[in-house]
């Protein structure tokens, strides 16, 4: 989009909004001067999510945050509809762009009530923690920022924040610490996503849709007087500053936060965050983040950017599932028995998985996102198809382990298939998927896995979407002989592959290999 502007708006935020609706804030510097100058036209291009759902006829406006000066508005029609622009979910609840630059939900486009049922979970959330562990618990983030400095829930905010201080001073204790939490969630009937050993997303429904989210943040202070809490604090602090909490009321309900509500926001949003900013993005200290990741973990990796991908595919007539076969399944299926036992991991929509069972074979299917796990398990029920759909995340050895053992309680030879899967792995979630092949192949069958080797993608991630690059099958193959694993057979095809983001189907050269253990000689 272009628009105009002058050197002294250059800071200011705008909302773009799109039939009077908010989807997005950024600042003017932020798009690009088409001249060269500080005034005149500016170019800002569309989120990078945001380009699939532009079908149809509607009206854009710029909105100044400030209320100062005058509001841009213009029509503008994409693709051939008349249809208004429909930028919403399957449930027909409006998206915006957050600040992290994904899709989203803001909670003024939520049904009416949002606020309190947030609230309402956030009691029945520390409840549980109370019970089974002995943390001090505060809300965090938004939650405490919108509440705290304009007495009231930030609209165009998407979740609620908690955060809680452990007792322990160690990273160790700390992370074991929050796997016992998320354990206690799941059996209080919560739906939990671990992100990483340290944070925690929660999930909820209302009147069978999707309903907002929490995020849990764990807190520790170590021997040496530094505050930790994930994902932006690092910060010297008293143990006397933090806890015991003091009260904030919220929607007239009481809530708990820390005892120093300013300490915390200004570690998290600086010292300017007493002025709403909505175009604000976090800045983490890069030394930081290193600590963080060394200590955490990161088990949420390009996990957004898929689910993005998958929340735009369900929306409208798409392909029936499992009448979509690939061309590489079919390869694969020409090798089978009948009745054969196949585990596809990276499994997407589930068509493969899908058609796989039409033709006799049992199914477990598995993906990183969960939405389509969920239709595919659906339809599979409905067309009484023998395929199992669950979520795996690749980057938590605890859920390979307990699937791997899983899968070999069967005493089933297991045929393995994972397409275009190993270029968005990245390097550190590669050691679980061959501990995962190796338990799985231990009792006979072979893994049959592909990988562009004539070029990426998407090879930075940085950049939006996610991750995909060429790949050595030297460094494969050395990675995989420490588990047990040898490649026994390769051939090379060209594939059509759509990648998110990218406009047109693209011709990729692939390597594919069938893959089996070996038992080491004694």
């Amino acid at each position: 989009m272009t628009f105009g502007a002058d050197t002294e708006d250059l800071l200011r935020t705008v909302d773009l909004r799109l039939d009077g609706r908010r989807i997005w804030s950024f600042r003017v510097g932020e798009a690009v001067s088409l001249d060269g100058s500080e005034t005149g036209r500016r170019l800002m291009p569309w989120p990078r999510v945001m380009p699939p759902y532009l079908e149809g006829r509607s009206t854009f406006s710029l909105h100044p945050v400030d209320g100062e000066g005058p509001e841009l508005t213009a029509s503008a029609r994409f693709g051939d509809s008349d249809e208004p622009v429909n930028f919403a979910d399957s449930h027909g609840l409006g998206l915006i762009i957050n600040k992290w630059g994904n899709i989203g939900h803001a909670l003024a486009d939520y049904p009416a009530g949002i606020e309190q049922r947030l609230l309402d979970r956030l009691d029945l959330i520390r409840d549980v923690l109370a019970d089974k562990s002995e943390v001090d618990v505060y809300v965090t983030g938004g939650t405490l920022l919108g509440p705290y400095r304009d007495g009231r829930v930030m609209p165009n905010d998407d979740d609620a924040d908690l955060a809680y201080l452990s007792p322990h001073s160690h990273p160790a204790d700390v992370a074991r610490e929050c796997l016992q939490i998320g354990r206690a969630l799941v059996a209080a009937g919560i739906t939990v996503v671990r992100c990483s050993a340290g944070h925690l997303q929660l999930h909820f429904e209302h009147e069978g849709r999707p309903d907002g989210y929490v995020d849990i943040f764990t807190g520790w202070i170590d021997d040496f007087g530094w505050w930790y809490q994930l994902f932006p604090i690092r910060a010297q602090v008293s143990r006397e500053q933090l806890v015991p909490p003091r009260t904030l009321m919220i929607e007239g309900r009481p809530q708990p936060m820390c005892r120093e509500p300013e300490l915390m926001l200004d570690a998290i949003y600086g010292p300017g965050w007493a002025t709403p900013d909505p175009g604000f993005v976090f800045d983490v200290p890069q030394d930081t983040q290193d600590r963080f990741y060394g200590w955490m973990s990161d088990q949420h990796m390009n996990r957004t950017p898929w689910e993005d991908r998958y929340r735009y595919d369900l929306l409208g007539n798409r392909v029936e599932l499992g009448t979509a076969p690939t061309d590489y399944v079919r390869a694969v299926a020409d090798t089978l028995d009948p009745g054969s036992f196949v585990v596809e991991l990276g499994c997407g929509r589930g068509h493969d998985a899908l058609w796989l069972a039409r033709q006799g074979h049992v199914v477990e299917a598995l993906d990183y996102v969960r939405w389509p796990m969920i239709r595919a398990t659906e339809y599979a029920a409905a067309n009484e198809l023998p395929a199992g759909f669950r979520t795996l995340n690749l980057y938590d050895p605890r859920r390979i382990l307990a699937f791997g053992a899983e899968m070999a309680g069967r005493g089933m030879p297991a045929t393995v298939y994972a397409r275009d899967l190993l270029p968005t792995v990245w390097d550190v979630g590669r050691p679980n998927l061959w501990r995962l092949l190796s338990m799985l192949l231990r009792g006979g069958g072979s893994a049959h896995l592909d990988f562009a080797v004539s070029h990426s993608l998407a090879p930075d991630p940085r950049i939006g979407g996610p991750m995909h690059r060429i790949l050595d099958i030297d460094v494969l193959t050395e990675e995989m002989a420490g588990f047990g694993l040898a490649v026994t057979g390769t051939s090379e095809v060209t594939e059509a592959i759509t990648w998110p983001n990218t406009a047109d189907e693209v011709d990729l050269t692939k390597t594919r290999m069938v893959v089996s253990w070996q038992r080491a000689a004694r």
